[in-house]
């Protein structure tokens, strides 16, 4: 079972399991992409959020090891699928690993390789198959999505900008409309993150039909997470 409010990445890979959270771990591609902690030296304050480089830095996904938790991961070439689907048997064996979302959203690391069999595939693995969606997605995009397996949508990842990924209150406004328009026009589950700093931007997400909540760069500040997930808790 996936908790109402879920731990994203990269902050997510630092945190202990906590209850009444899911995390996504990640993100992972098939082999080692250097600079894994760029996001903190990187990370900086802006008008509307924050600012990253970090890319898809991550040890590869043989080192994944943790368990109870969903795995982000990106495909660099559509040919890696292969190998993944095998190592990604193998750890959910040994992990008990509770989805998988296909990363297809990065702003720092452009990559959408994903296709309709990749999604039945992962669907034979696992119980909750997410897609991470980029910002700002056009309908049709959304609508395409839609219409494949996938339980769940993920939106949405930070904003591509020329100074970097945005992150923060500034995506607000845009997921919110897409969150609508996917919960009146599909039977499809959404996750909802950006912005998330307090638990009136949860109900702000919940009142367009938002099935989950994602703290992204929230989890910077332990304390104010640590708040909402207590808030969340007590209003279930």
């Amino acid at each position: 079972m996936i908790s109402k409010i879920i731990l994203s990445p990269p902050f997510s890979n630092l945190y202990p399991d906590i209850k009444g959270t899911t995390r996504i771990l990640g993100t992972y591609t098939l082999k080692k992409r250097k600079g894994m902690y760029r996001v903190l030296t990187t990370l900086r304050k802006t008008k509307g959020g924050w600012i990253n480089n970090s890319g898809l830095r991550n040890p590869g996904i043989l080192k994944y090891n943790k368990k109870n938790s969903i795995i982000s991961i990106s495909l660099e070439k559509i040919e890696d699928w292969d190998s993944l689907y095998y190592y990604l048997y193998l750890k959910n064996r040994k992990y008990n690993i509770k989805g998988i979302e296909f990363n297809i959203s990065c702003p720092n690391h452009n990559i959408i390789n994903i296709n309709d069999q990749i999604i039945k595939q992962s669907k034979q693995i696992f119980q909750n198959t997410i897609i991470k969606m980029p910002h700002n997605a056009p309908l049709s995009f959304i609508d395409k999505i839609c219409n494949t397996e996938i339980d769940m949508l993920h939106v949405s990842n930070s904003k591509k900008t020329n100074k970097g990924a945005l992150s923060g209150i500034s995506l607000i406004e845009d997921n919110m409309l897409r969150i609508a328009y996917i919960k009146n026009k599909f039977d499809k589950k959404v996750i909802a993150g950006g912005g998330i700093y307090s638990f009136d931007d949860i109900l702000r997400y919940k009142s367009v039909g938002a099935d989950h909540f994602s703290l992204g760069t929230c989890l910077i500040n332990p304390l104010k997470t640590l708040k909402i997930i207590k808030q969340m808790s007590q209003y279930q």
